[in-house]
């Protein structure tokens, strides 16, 4: 289940999901479909109106889980590929950089299911050669301020 909906973040779509899970988790009877729709109204509303209990909610699901992954890549070349990282970084709130040429250093920091999606997009690319090097995980804070495409 996905949701695409421009008015949330990545992380309110996630928030929206896991509580969504819980519903159909505790409760798989008839009036089960009824209290997601309600689930998903209160939640859209109380987003659209910028409740602070949700802004709040929002703020700490990033601050409590910190991901940095890097990857070696035999080569980045392609201006396509360097284009998506860096619109999908931006997508996702997530920092790092992209080192082009022969090898391919990519580093990205950022909430783990930021940095969970941000992996199976540049894996469904095509690659001679792309490899996880490192996954640092509840990190105390970002060691980049945005994503930035680097010179070699």
């Amino acid at each position: 289940l996905r949701f695409e909906w421009t008015r949330l973040s990545t992380t309110q779509e996630n928030e929206l999901l896991q509580q969504l899970t819980e519903i159909s988790t505790d409760s798989l009877g008839e009036g089960s479909l009824l209290m997601i729709v309600s689930a998903v109204t209160e939640y859209i509303e109380s987003v659209s109106t910028g409740s602070p209990s949700c802004e709040d909610a929002v703020t700490a699901a990033v601050a409590v889980s910190l991901n940095r992954l890097w990857y070696y890549a035999h080569h980045i070349y392609s201006k396509e590929k360097r284009s998506n990282m860096m619109k999908w970084s931006r997508e996702l709130n997530l920092t790092g950089f992209i080192l082009p040429g022969k090898p391919g250093v990519i580093c990205i920091e950022g909430s783990i299911s930021n940095c969970r999606e941000f992996n199976v997009r540049v894996r469904a690319m095509n690659w001679q050669l792309l490899k996880l090097q490192h996954d640092e995980r509840e990190l105390e804070g970002r060691l980049f301020t945005d994503f930035e495409e680097r010179e070699t």
